[in-house]
Order: structure tokens, then C-alpha cells, then sequence
């Protein structure tokens, strides 16, 4: 093993290390996270959904589970954790939307295994994930089929897009749906961002989990972020002043 192979292992174990512990000290110093209107905004539209007997249309891009575009995908199967939850109270279960087979099987494990949560294996359907186009243009033309035949009221994208990510959040747009949007893509973020009612910024796509009360595990990796981002600024802030005052060469 290499000295940067070695270093990047010791620094993802330390990441580990400090995700746990402030997991497990969540119960006596609970998390406070600044306001995201897009979350705050997300419960009441479940909510509403489910009250009117309509459906929650969640789109999880046209990305695949292997590769850097993993992680938006991976943030949404827990967001989508908690929105199953929710919609367990309702007859119809969420539908599930994705352009790879294996987040298609992912996803139907997420809502079956939040129906078997609350003793409602029973009203589980295995049509709720379905593989929509293979293709990212193919898929975004199936997205207005699904969002019209099942009646959905909230449109849900987090996931990897391309600029085939607009016709998906135009989809839901001219459905009047509320549309929730986000990617890791910078460009895409543009795009979603003028197109969807309710945008994601930056790393608040990976937030989902710790804002919806996933678990404090999600809480906890959130915290680590932000604790990890304020040692570097500090060490650069520390490097900068020996290196200003002459104390290091």
C-alpha cells in the first residue's frame, strides 16, 4: 500500500470513527440543521398526497448503482425510506421510476421492506419500481406516461440527470405537480433549478436522509461533514498564519 493509500484509509476510518460516535450521542445532543424549504415543504405535499388517494411519483435518474454517479441515487433510496412510511397510510403505494435495473430491485426492497415496518406486507405492490427507458432520453419520455396513468400529485427526482433532466422536471410541471429536484451534476443543478418548483442545491442532495429522520446514522454523517469541513478551514487558516509569521519555511 502506498503512503496516499494509507492516508486516505486512515482518514476514512477517522470519518467513520466520528459518524458513529455522534450517532450515538444524538439522544443527548441533538442535531440542529439550518432550514431547506424543498424538505420543509416535502411533508405537508406527502401528506396532501396521501389524504387525496393520489400517488408519489419518485424518479431516481437515469444513472446507474455502479460509479460516481452512485451516491445521488443511493441519497434517495433513503429519502424514499421515509416517504414509503408515510404512504403506508394510503392504498397506493409510491411509484418508483429508474433507467437501471438493479435501482429498479432496490427500490421495490425500500417500499416492501417500509410496508413490512408497519405490518402491511399485504398492500405492497411489486409494480411500485419500474424500469422506464434504458436509455436517459428514453426514460424521460416515459416519465409523462407514468406522472398522467397513476394520478401522481408529488413529483419526486434525486438521482443523476442530464440535460434530459429538464423534460423530467417539465413533466411533472405541467402536471402541476409538486416537483422536488436534485443531482450531483453542476450543470444539471442549472437546469433543475429553473425547472423545478422546489430545487436542491449543492450537497443538500445528500441531506435527504438526515432531514427526513432516516435514522441518526444519516444525522450523524451530516454532522461529520460539517465538523470535518471546519478542521480543514481551520488548518488552513492556522498553516496560513505560521507561513505569514515565518514560523514554517
Amino acid at each position: 500500500m502506498t503512503v496516499l493509500g494509507g492516508l486516505g484509509l486512515f482518514l476514512v476510518l477517522i470519518f467513520v470513527f466520528l459518524m458513529i460516535a455522534l450517532a450515538l450521542v444524538e439522544r443527548r445532543w441533538p442535531a440542529r440543521f439550518r432550514s431547506i424549504p424543498a424538505f420543509d415543504a416535502l411533508g405537508g405535499a406527502t401528506e396532501r398526497a396521501v389524504e387525496a388517494g393520489e400517488r408519489v411519483h419518485f424518479s431516481l435518474g437515469t444513472g446507474t448503482l455502479l460509479g460516481s454517479e452512485t451516491g445521488p441515487a443511493l441519497a434517495g433510496l433513503s429519502m424514499l425510506t421515509r416517504v414509503a412510511e408515510a404512504a403506508t397510510m394510503s392504498d397506493r403505494p409510491p411509484v418508483v421510476t429508474a433507467a437501471d435495473g438493479a435501482l429498479v430491485i432496490l427500490a421495490q426492497d425500500t417500499i416492501r421492506s417500509a410496508y413490512r415496518r408497519v405490518r402491511a406486507a399485504d398492500r405492497y405492490h411489486a409494480s411500485s419500481g419500474r424500469l422506464v427507458g434504458a436509455t436517459p432520453l428514453s426514460y424521460a419520455a416515459g416519465v409523462p406516461a407514468v406522472l398522467n396513468d397513476e394520478d401522481a400529485s408529488v413529483h419526486l427526482m434525486l438521482g443523476r440527470f442530464g440535460v434530459e433532466g429538464a423534460l423530467v422536471a417539465d413533466a411533472g410541471q405541467r402536471k402541476q405537480t409538486f416537483t422536488l429536484g436534485g443531482t450531483q451534476d453542476i450543470q444539471s443543478q442549472a437546469l433543475l433549478y429553473a425547472t423545478v418548483e422546489n430545487p436542491l442545491i449543492g450537497e443538500d442532495v445528500f441531506a435527504g436522509g438526515a432531514y427526513l429522520n432516516a435514522g441518526s446514522m444519516h444525522r450523524g454523517s451530516l454532522r461529520t461533514q460539517d465538523l470535518v469541513r471546519v478542521l480543514i478551514v481551520a488548518g488552513v487558516l492556522i498553516g496560513t498564519l505560521l507561513k505569514t509569521f515565518g514560523v514554517i519555511p
